[in-house]
């Protein structure tokens, strides 16, 4: 029988997939890493090799609030000093030794060096581990920490992660499948915010990370996880945020701001927490735990239907859609320039290509294969398929079809088709053209570029190219023709302005595109024929005799 918990009840009701704001307490428990000041007591103490190091700086800063900022500063000063003038004192992986070689600090690449050497998973919590990184297929948007180990990269699979305050302003981030580590990362350890100073840099462009974190905030459910509820970083952040809001914004955050306080004993308790800043009342839930497993186990029960990382790529080739009007292998659109077609008529589908190519290729018409020969929108769809599924259903109704191209592109032989391509370029042209070529072109204008400049209606150009032998046809200019002819009509063989002749020509003039760009032509002189060319499964066939 399955029980429902408080906790599980809590998880159901929050209005979407959370992300995570991540501390040392996590890492701490699955690599059993230093907190902040055991970090710092560990590099004073190689300084003096004294048990009392680190007392000594705390000493020397005084009782100010938030004093390990400036203690690491203190210790970097020294550090930095001795690493330089004594090289026998350097303990650092040759990674980090070219990170100091470009301008990085010694303390910061030696912090780098031991957080990457402790990083260790406690083998105690290989199954909540594993229970965490499950989490990142469909019950998480994302994740935000101030840790600098690479834990969670290594367990989130398909996330992409931002190190660094100014690396998450300046990018396009979608808020789903990400990691925003916004104090640094060993994998950079110049960018590890760890001093005052680096504090001061951090706090002086808080205002663009915030506005950045805004939309999460407001559109996700943030869980915080391994801090405790005064920590510092965490009330810098929150004072950011809450500094941009109103009272009653404030109050919308009450139930999406969930706090987990761990206790090694705690008894399970869920309930609201208050805090106060800059006079703003901010509330939150607080869930208090000895067990993250009961946490994960809840959160595993809210999914989302396809996996966040499919959603933030349709969310990224949507976003770069709109702002760069240009479709990609990955996103196709279709040709929509009736201003009558509203937004309840559109659909968007998701899904590989191979499923869709083999679903909707029997859907496809004569007028888009002919489309594709020119513009290529049909990429997205293997030639092979396009082939094998869609060519025997237009072929049923009786569609002459330009193959040359599809089948140049095939990675394997279809005798069917190429049976039905044209030979040579006299199989493209009726008994009328060839009867009426010279008395419908005259000279000097037996041109493609002439004929689409000098002729009135789109009939008469169209027809008069048709006519062209095939030394007259300049393979460029005809491309030209055909591109302009798609950017003025869209779709000139589905356009009801267009009438039956003009759309006849049309076709027949994709059909010499694609055979002079695509098929082969005999060679002048040679006693050979060569059927087609179409990739290595191309067969030459010697002379009538045989």
């Amino acid at each position: 029988m399955l029980i429902i918990t408080p906790l599980d009840e809590l998880i159901k009701s929050l209005p979407a997939i959370p992300f995570l704001f991540v501390g040392l307490g996590l890492t701490r428990r699955y690599y059993c890493l230093p907190n902040w000041r055991e970090l710092l007591g560990v590099f004073a103490r190689r300084l003096r090799n004294d048990d009392f190091a680190l007392a000594r700086y705390e000493n020397m800063v005084g009782l100010i609030d938030n004093p390990l900022p400036e203690v690491a500063k203190r210790i970097a000063e020294e550090f930095n000093a001795r690493w330089f003038d004594d090289p026998g004192w350097r303990d650092i992986d040759e990674e980090y030794l070219t990170a100091v070689q470009n301008n990085t600090a010694p303390f910061k690449a030696e912090i780098a060096t031991y957080i990457k050497r402790k990083s260790i998973p406690v083998p105690e919590y290989e199954n909540e581990i594993a229970a965490l990184g499950k989490l990142s297929q469909k019950s998480l948007a994302g994740i935000i920490t101030t840790n600098y180990d690479c834990f969670l990269e290594k367990i989130m699979k398909g996330y992409k992660t931002y190190i660094g305050q100014e690396e998450l302003v300046f990018s396009a981030v979608y808020g789903l499948a990400e990691i925003y580590k916004i104090h640094g990362c060993i994998s950079r350890p110049g960018s590890l915010v760890i001093t005052s100073a680096d504090y001061e840099d951090f706090n002086s462009k808080n205002q663009y990370l915030a506005s950045k974190l805004m939309t999460i905030f407001l559109e996700y459910p943030i869980i915080f996880i391994g801090y405790s509820i005064n920590d510092p970083n965490i009330k810098s952040i929150l004072r950011s945020v809450v500094g941009c809001l109103s009272s009653a914004n404030i109050d919308k955050l009450r139930n999406r701001f969930v706090f987990v306080e761990h206790g090694k004993n705690a008894i399970p308790e869920i309930g609201p927490h208050s805090m106060i800043i800059d006079d703003k009342h901010l509330t939150m839930t607080k869930i208090k735990l000895s067990n993250y497993a009961e946490l994960y186990e809840a959160l595993a029960q809210k999914r989302s239907t396809l996996p966040v990382k499919v959603l933030r790529f349709l969310k990224k080739e949507c976003y770069n859609y709109v702002l760069t009007n240009k479709p990609t292998t990955h996103f196709q659109v279709a040709p929509i320039d009736d201003e009558r077609v509203d937004e309840e008529s559109l659909a968007i589908a998701v899904g590989t290509l191979s499923a869709f190519a083999r679903k909707g290729l029997t859907g496809i018409t004569s007028a888009e294969w002919y489309r594709h020969i020119v513009l290529d929108d049909l990429s997205h769809i293997p030639p092979d398929e396009l082939l094998e599924v869609a060519f025997p259903h237009l072929q049923k109704a009786n569609n002459t079809l330009p193959l040359h191209k599809l089948l140049s592109q095939a990675t394997r032989a279809f005798p069917d088709v190429e049976a039905a391509a044209p030979r040579n370029f006299n199989d493209l042209v009726s008994n009328s053209i060839v009867k009426d070529r010279e008395k419908i072109v005259q000279a000097p204008n037996r041109n493609v570029r002439a004929i689409w400049k000098q002729e009135g209606t789109l009939e008469r150009k169209t027809r008069h190219i048709a006519h062209l032998y095939e030394h007259e046809i300049e393979l460029e200019a005809l491309k030209d023709v055909l591109v302009e002819l798609y950017a003025q009509y869209s779709d000139p063989l589905s356009d009801p302005g267009i009438d039956s002749g003009a759309k006849s020509h049309i076709r027949r003039l994709i059909r010499f595109y694609d055979f002079l760009k695509y098929g082969q032509k005999k060679s002048p002189g040679s006693s050979e024929q060569l059927v087609c060319v179409h990739s290595k499964y191309c067969q030459k066939v010697q002379g009538m005799s045989k």
